[in-house]
């Protein structure tokens, strides 16, 4: 999706001696929104262990793919930072600076398509196993969303990917090569929309889920603040993107003052997202089973009252 909030400039004005460097406030703000939030993942990381390490029947929302989402979003910041500080002091040079910027974009894309797995795809089926009806066409329609989602992220990031490297050659050779600049950014449009419709979907899909724990009196039934918090917070951090990438398309040229502003905004509830995800896996409901808590909510019946007879007869 774009932009890609690594917290780097692309911007060839900043290539400049350390001593002089970070001298424009853009740049300033950029690399402190970078700091912030590579601590904010790293304390996420912090907190995933613990969790894990607490929780039993959650622990699978905690799994590979969320590992892999907080990793690849860690190494992007990590990257950003890294080619930021390197453009400032001068010690690297233009063709590099786009290389470690694709690296940056090919970890985020990776980050994004793994927290997208664990929300449309793990936790659906994990509540869904949980009320017992996990069918061949949930699975199916899980496994689609998922899929098509990796099919545009990839496609995306490879035409970014390509569109560096051709601008790379042509400062290197000093002759330009073709590159798909538009096609960029409707990809990227393309990639934002479908991106938001997968997790409005998989938050409907959880809902009624939940719904339908609550109705059997299952446990659970109470995770509905957490997945509307969790749909939200993914909702959020897509339609700051979804402003970017139509304004791209458009031609509208935005300040830098609103970048740096809704990368803040959109890194936040990133964050938030992969917070949520912790709340939910820790939550008691995943530890009940359904016998114990159709066993709470059974009814009482009245035991029948054996009393004296009061008339002597027996």
């Amino acid at each position: 999706m774009a932009p890609r909030r690594s917290g780097s400039s692309s911007s060839e004005s900043s290539y400049s001696s350390c001593p002089g460097g970070f001298s424009d406030t853009i740049t300033q703000a950029s690399f402190a929104s970078t700091v912030l939030y590579l601590a904010v993942f790293l304390g996420i990381s912090v907190a995933l262990f613990l969790v894990r390490k607490k929780s039993s029947g959650g622990k699978r929302l905690l799994g590979v793919p969320y590992t892999i989402a907080l990793v690849s979003f860690i190494l992007s910041f990590v990257f950003g930072l890294i080619s930021t500080v390197l453009m400032e002091c001068s010690t690297t040079d233009i063709p590099t600076y786009y290389d470690l910027t694709t690296t940056s974009n090919v970890f985020y894309s990776l980050g994004t398509w793994e927290l997208l797995f664990v929300v449309v795809y793990t936790l659906n089926t994990m509540l869904r196993k949980h009320i017992g009806g996990l069918t061949t066409v949930f699975r199916v329609v899980f496994i689609a969303i998922v899929g098509v989602m990796f099919l545009v992220i990839c496609g995306q990031t490879v035409l970014s990917a390509y569109n560096l490297a051709a601008l790379s050659e042509s400062y290197y050779r000093g002759h330009d090569r073709h590159v798909f600049i538009e096609a960029q950014k409707k990809l990227g449009l393309a990639e934002t929309v479908l991106y938001l419709l997968s997790v409005v979907a998989s938050g409907g899909l959880s809902l009624m889920a939940i719904f339908a724990m609550r109705s059997r009196r299952l446990p659970g039934g109470d995770l509905i603040g957490w997945v509307v918090a969790l749909t939200v917070s993914m909702v959020a951090s897509v339609l700051v993107d979804l402003v970017f990438a139509v304004q791209n398309v458009q031609g509208i040229e935005y300040t830098w003052q609103s970048t740096i502003a809704w990368s803040y905004i959109g890194n936040f509830f990133q964050a938030l997202s992969f917070i949520n995800l912790l709340c939910i896996a820790k939550h008691v409901a995943w530890s009940k089973t359904t016998a114990t808590t159709q066993q709470e909510y059974a009814p009482v019946t009245q035991q029948p009252v054996y009393g004296h007879n009061t008339n002597g007869q027996q």
